[in-house]
C-alpha cells in the first residue's frame, strides 16, 4: 500500500460515525482494526465483517436509528470504499455497497 494513512483516516471517520450509533460490537471491531499492523488492517478492509451481507458493518450499523444517523455511516463507508477501490484493496462487495450508498444519497433514500 502506497499510503496507508488515507485508509486509516477513513477508518477513523467510520469509527466516529459508528460511535453515534452506540453499536459497541462495531466499535470494538473498528478499534481492533485501527490497532492492527498495516498488513492485518488490509485483511479487515477486505473482510466480510466490514463489507459483507447480513451482520456486516456496511449492512447493519445504524440501520435502526433513522436515516440521518445511518447516512453518516454510509457517507464514511463511501469515502473509505472509494479509497479502497482506488487502491485495489477490496472485497467482492465493496463496489456494490459504495454504489448503493451513493444511489440512496442521490435519491434521498
Amino acid at each position: 500500500m502506497e499510503n496507508p494513512d488515507n485508509l486509516t483516516v477513513g477508518l477513523r471517520r467510520l469509527r466516529s460515525a459508528v460511535a453515534q450509533c452506540q453499536d459497541q460490537d462495531a466499535l470494538n471491531r473498528l478499534d481492533d482494526a485501527l490497532r492492527m499492523s498495516s498488513q492485518e488492517r488490509v485483511q479487515f478492509l477486505v473482510s466480510n465483517e466490514l463489507w459483507g451481507g447480513a451482520g456486516s458493518i456496511a449492512d447493519q450499523t445504524g440501520i435502526d436509528l433513522g436515516r440521518s444517523v445511518r447516512r453518516e455511516v454510509e457517507s464514511a463507508l463511501i469515502d473509505l470504499g472509494e479509497e479502497q477501490i482506488r487502491r485495489g484493496v477490496v472485497n467482492s462487495r465493496t463496489a456494490l455497497w459504495v454504489e448503493a450508498f451513493k444511489t440512496w444519497r442521490r435519491d434521498g433514500i
